[in-house]
C-alpha cells in the first residue's frame, strides 16, 4: 500500500467528521456533500460502520470515507464533480454507464462526470478520495490544451498506484491533505498548486477524451434552459435566489423547468438548489467559519432554524458542530 496515503487517511481521520451507523444519516450527510445517493445493504446487516472526515478548499475536497458493511450505492450522474478514488482496503465495483470497472489497494479510479454510477463497496472498505469541482476542471483543461471552447475531458478511469503517474498522485494527495490542514494558518503556504500538478499529472498522463456534454443522456440533450440553470448556480451569489426567481432570469415557466429538471436530472429544480445551498453553506462553514445565522443569509434562508433543519436533512449534523469543527 501507498505510503502516502496511508499518511492523508491518517491525517484526514484526525479532521472531525461524521461517525453514524444510522443509514439515513449516512445517506442525507453523503448526499448533501455529493449528490443525492441511495444506499442499500443487500445482506442484511441492520447498521453501519459509517466516518466521514474531509477538508475542503478551492475547487476540490480531500475526503476519508467508509460505510462498514458490503453496500451498494446509486449515486446517479455526477453531474458537477469528478471523484479520484483510493481504497485503502477493500475495494469497489462500479457500474460506470455501460461499463464495469473496480477498485482495489493499489489500483484508484477517475470518475469523470456523465456516466450513470452505481457502486458496491465490498466489506471493510475505506477509500481516500478526491473531489475536483467540475467547472475548475474544465477551465484549467481549456487552458491546457488552449481551445477556445470549453469542454469536459472524459478520463480513462482506472490508475494503478504501482506506476509513476500513480505513484505522483499519492504524493500529491499526501502533501494536499497536510497542506489543507494547515492552510487555517494564515502565515500557511495555498494548497493550490498541489491542486493544479494534480490536474497537470492527470491531462498529461492519464489518457482521455473530449466528452460529449454530460448533459447528452439517455433522454436526450439537455435543454438549454436546463443548462443555463445549472450554470446560474454555480455562482454562489445565485443561490439565495427562489426558484420562481431564477425562472423569471431564464424566461421558462417553472413548470417547464420542474418537467425537464426531473427528466434529464432526476431531480427537481427546488432539489438542485438546496443541494447546491447545501454545499457552499457546508464550505462556508468549514472553510471560513462563518457564524451560522451568517450562513443561512447568504444561502437564500432569512430564518436560521429553518436553514439549520435543512442543514441537518441533509448532511445529518447540525451547521454548528460543523463550524466548531
Amino acid at each position: 500500500m501507498v505510503t502516502d496515503l496511508i499518511d492523508a487517511s491518517q491525517r484526514l481521520g484526525r479532521v472531525p467528521g461524521l461517525h453514524s451507523l444510522d443509514i439515513a444519516e449516512a445517506e442525507a450527510a453523503i448526499g448533501a456533500r455529493y449528490r443525492p445517493h441511495r444506499l442499500l445493504m443487500p445482506s442484511g446487516e441492520a447498521s453501519l460502520d459509517f466516518r466521514h472526515h474531509a477538508v475542503a478548499g478551492e475547487g476540490a475536497s480531500l475526503n476519508l470515507l467508509r460505510y462498514g458493511p458490503d453496500i451498494e450505492i446509486e449515486a446517479g450522474i455526477f453531474d458537477t464533480f469528478y471523484m479520484l478514488e483510493f481504497p485503502l482496503s477493500g475495494g469497489v465495483d462500479i457500474l460506470y454507464g455501460r461499463d464495469r470497472v473496480a477498485s482495489r489497494p493499489g489500483r484508484g479510479l477517475i470518475l469523470s462526470p456523465g456516466p450513470f454510477v452505481r457502486s458496491n463497496w465490498r466489506p471493510g472498505t475505506t477509500q481516500v478520495m478526491l473531489r475536483l469541482e467540475r467547472d475548475f476542471v474544465e477551465r484549467a483543461w481549456q487552458r491546457h490544451t488552449g481551445d477556445p471552447v470549453r469542454r469536459t475531458p472524459f478520463f480513462k478511469p482506472e490508475i494503478d498506484l504501482d506506476t509513476p503517474v500513480g505513484r505522483r498522485l499519492a504524493r500529491l494527495f499526501g502533501l494536499m491533505v497536510a497542506e489543507e490542514i494547515e492552510a487555517a494558518d494564515s502565515t500557511a503556504l495555498s494548497p493550490m498548486p498541489l491542486v493544479n500538478a494534480v490536474l497537470e499529472t492527470l491531462f498529461a498522463h492519464v489518457p482521455c477524451r473530449e466528452a460529449e456534454p454530460s448533459a447528452l443522456a439517455a433522454a436526450g440533450p439537455l435543454p438549454r434552459y436546463v443548462l443555463r440553470f445549472k450554470a446560474l448556480l454555480d455562482d454562489p451569489a445565485a443561490l439565495p435566489l427562489t426558484v420562481s426567481s431564477l425562472c423569471e432570469r431564464l424566461e421558462v415557466s417553472q413548470r417547464t423547468l420542474t418537467t425537464g429538471m426531473r427528466r434529464f436530472t432526476g431531480l427537481s429544480p427546488h432539489d438542485y438548489l438546496t443541494m447546491r445551498r447545501m454545499e457552499h453553506a457546508r464550505l462556508l462553514l468549514e472553510r471560513d467559519g462563518l457564524p451560522v445565522a451568517a450562513v443561512a443569509a447568504r444561502v437564500g434562508y432569512a430564518h436560521a432554524g429553518r436553514f439549520a433543519a435543512a442543514f441537518r436533512r441533509h448532511c445529518g449534523h447540525s451547521p454548528a458542530g460543523t463550524r466548531a469543527t
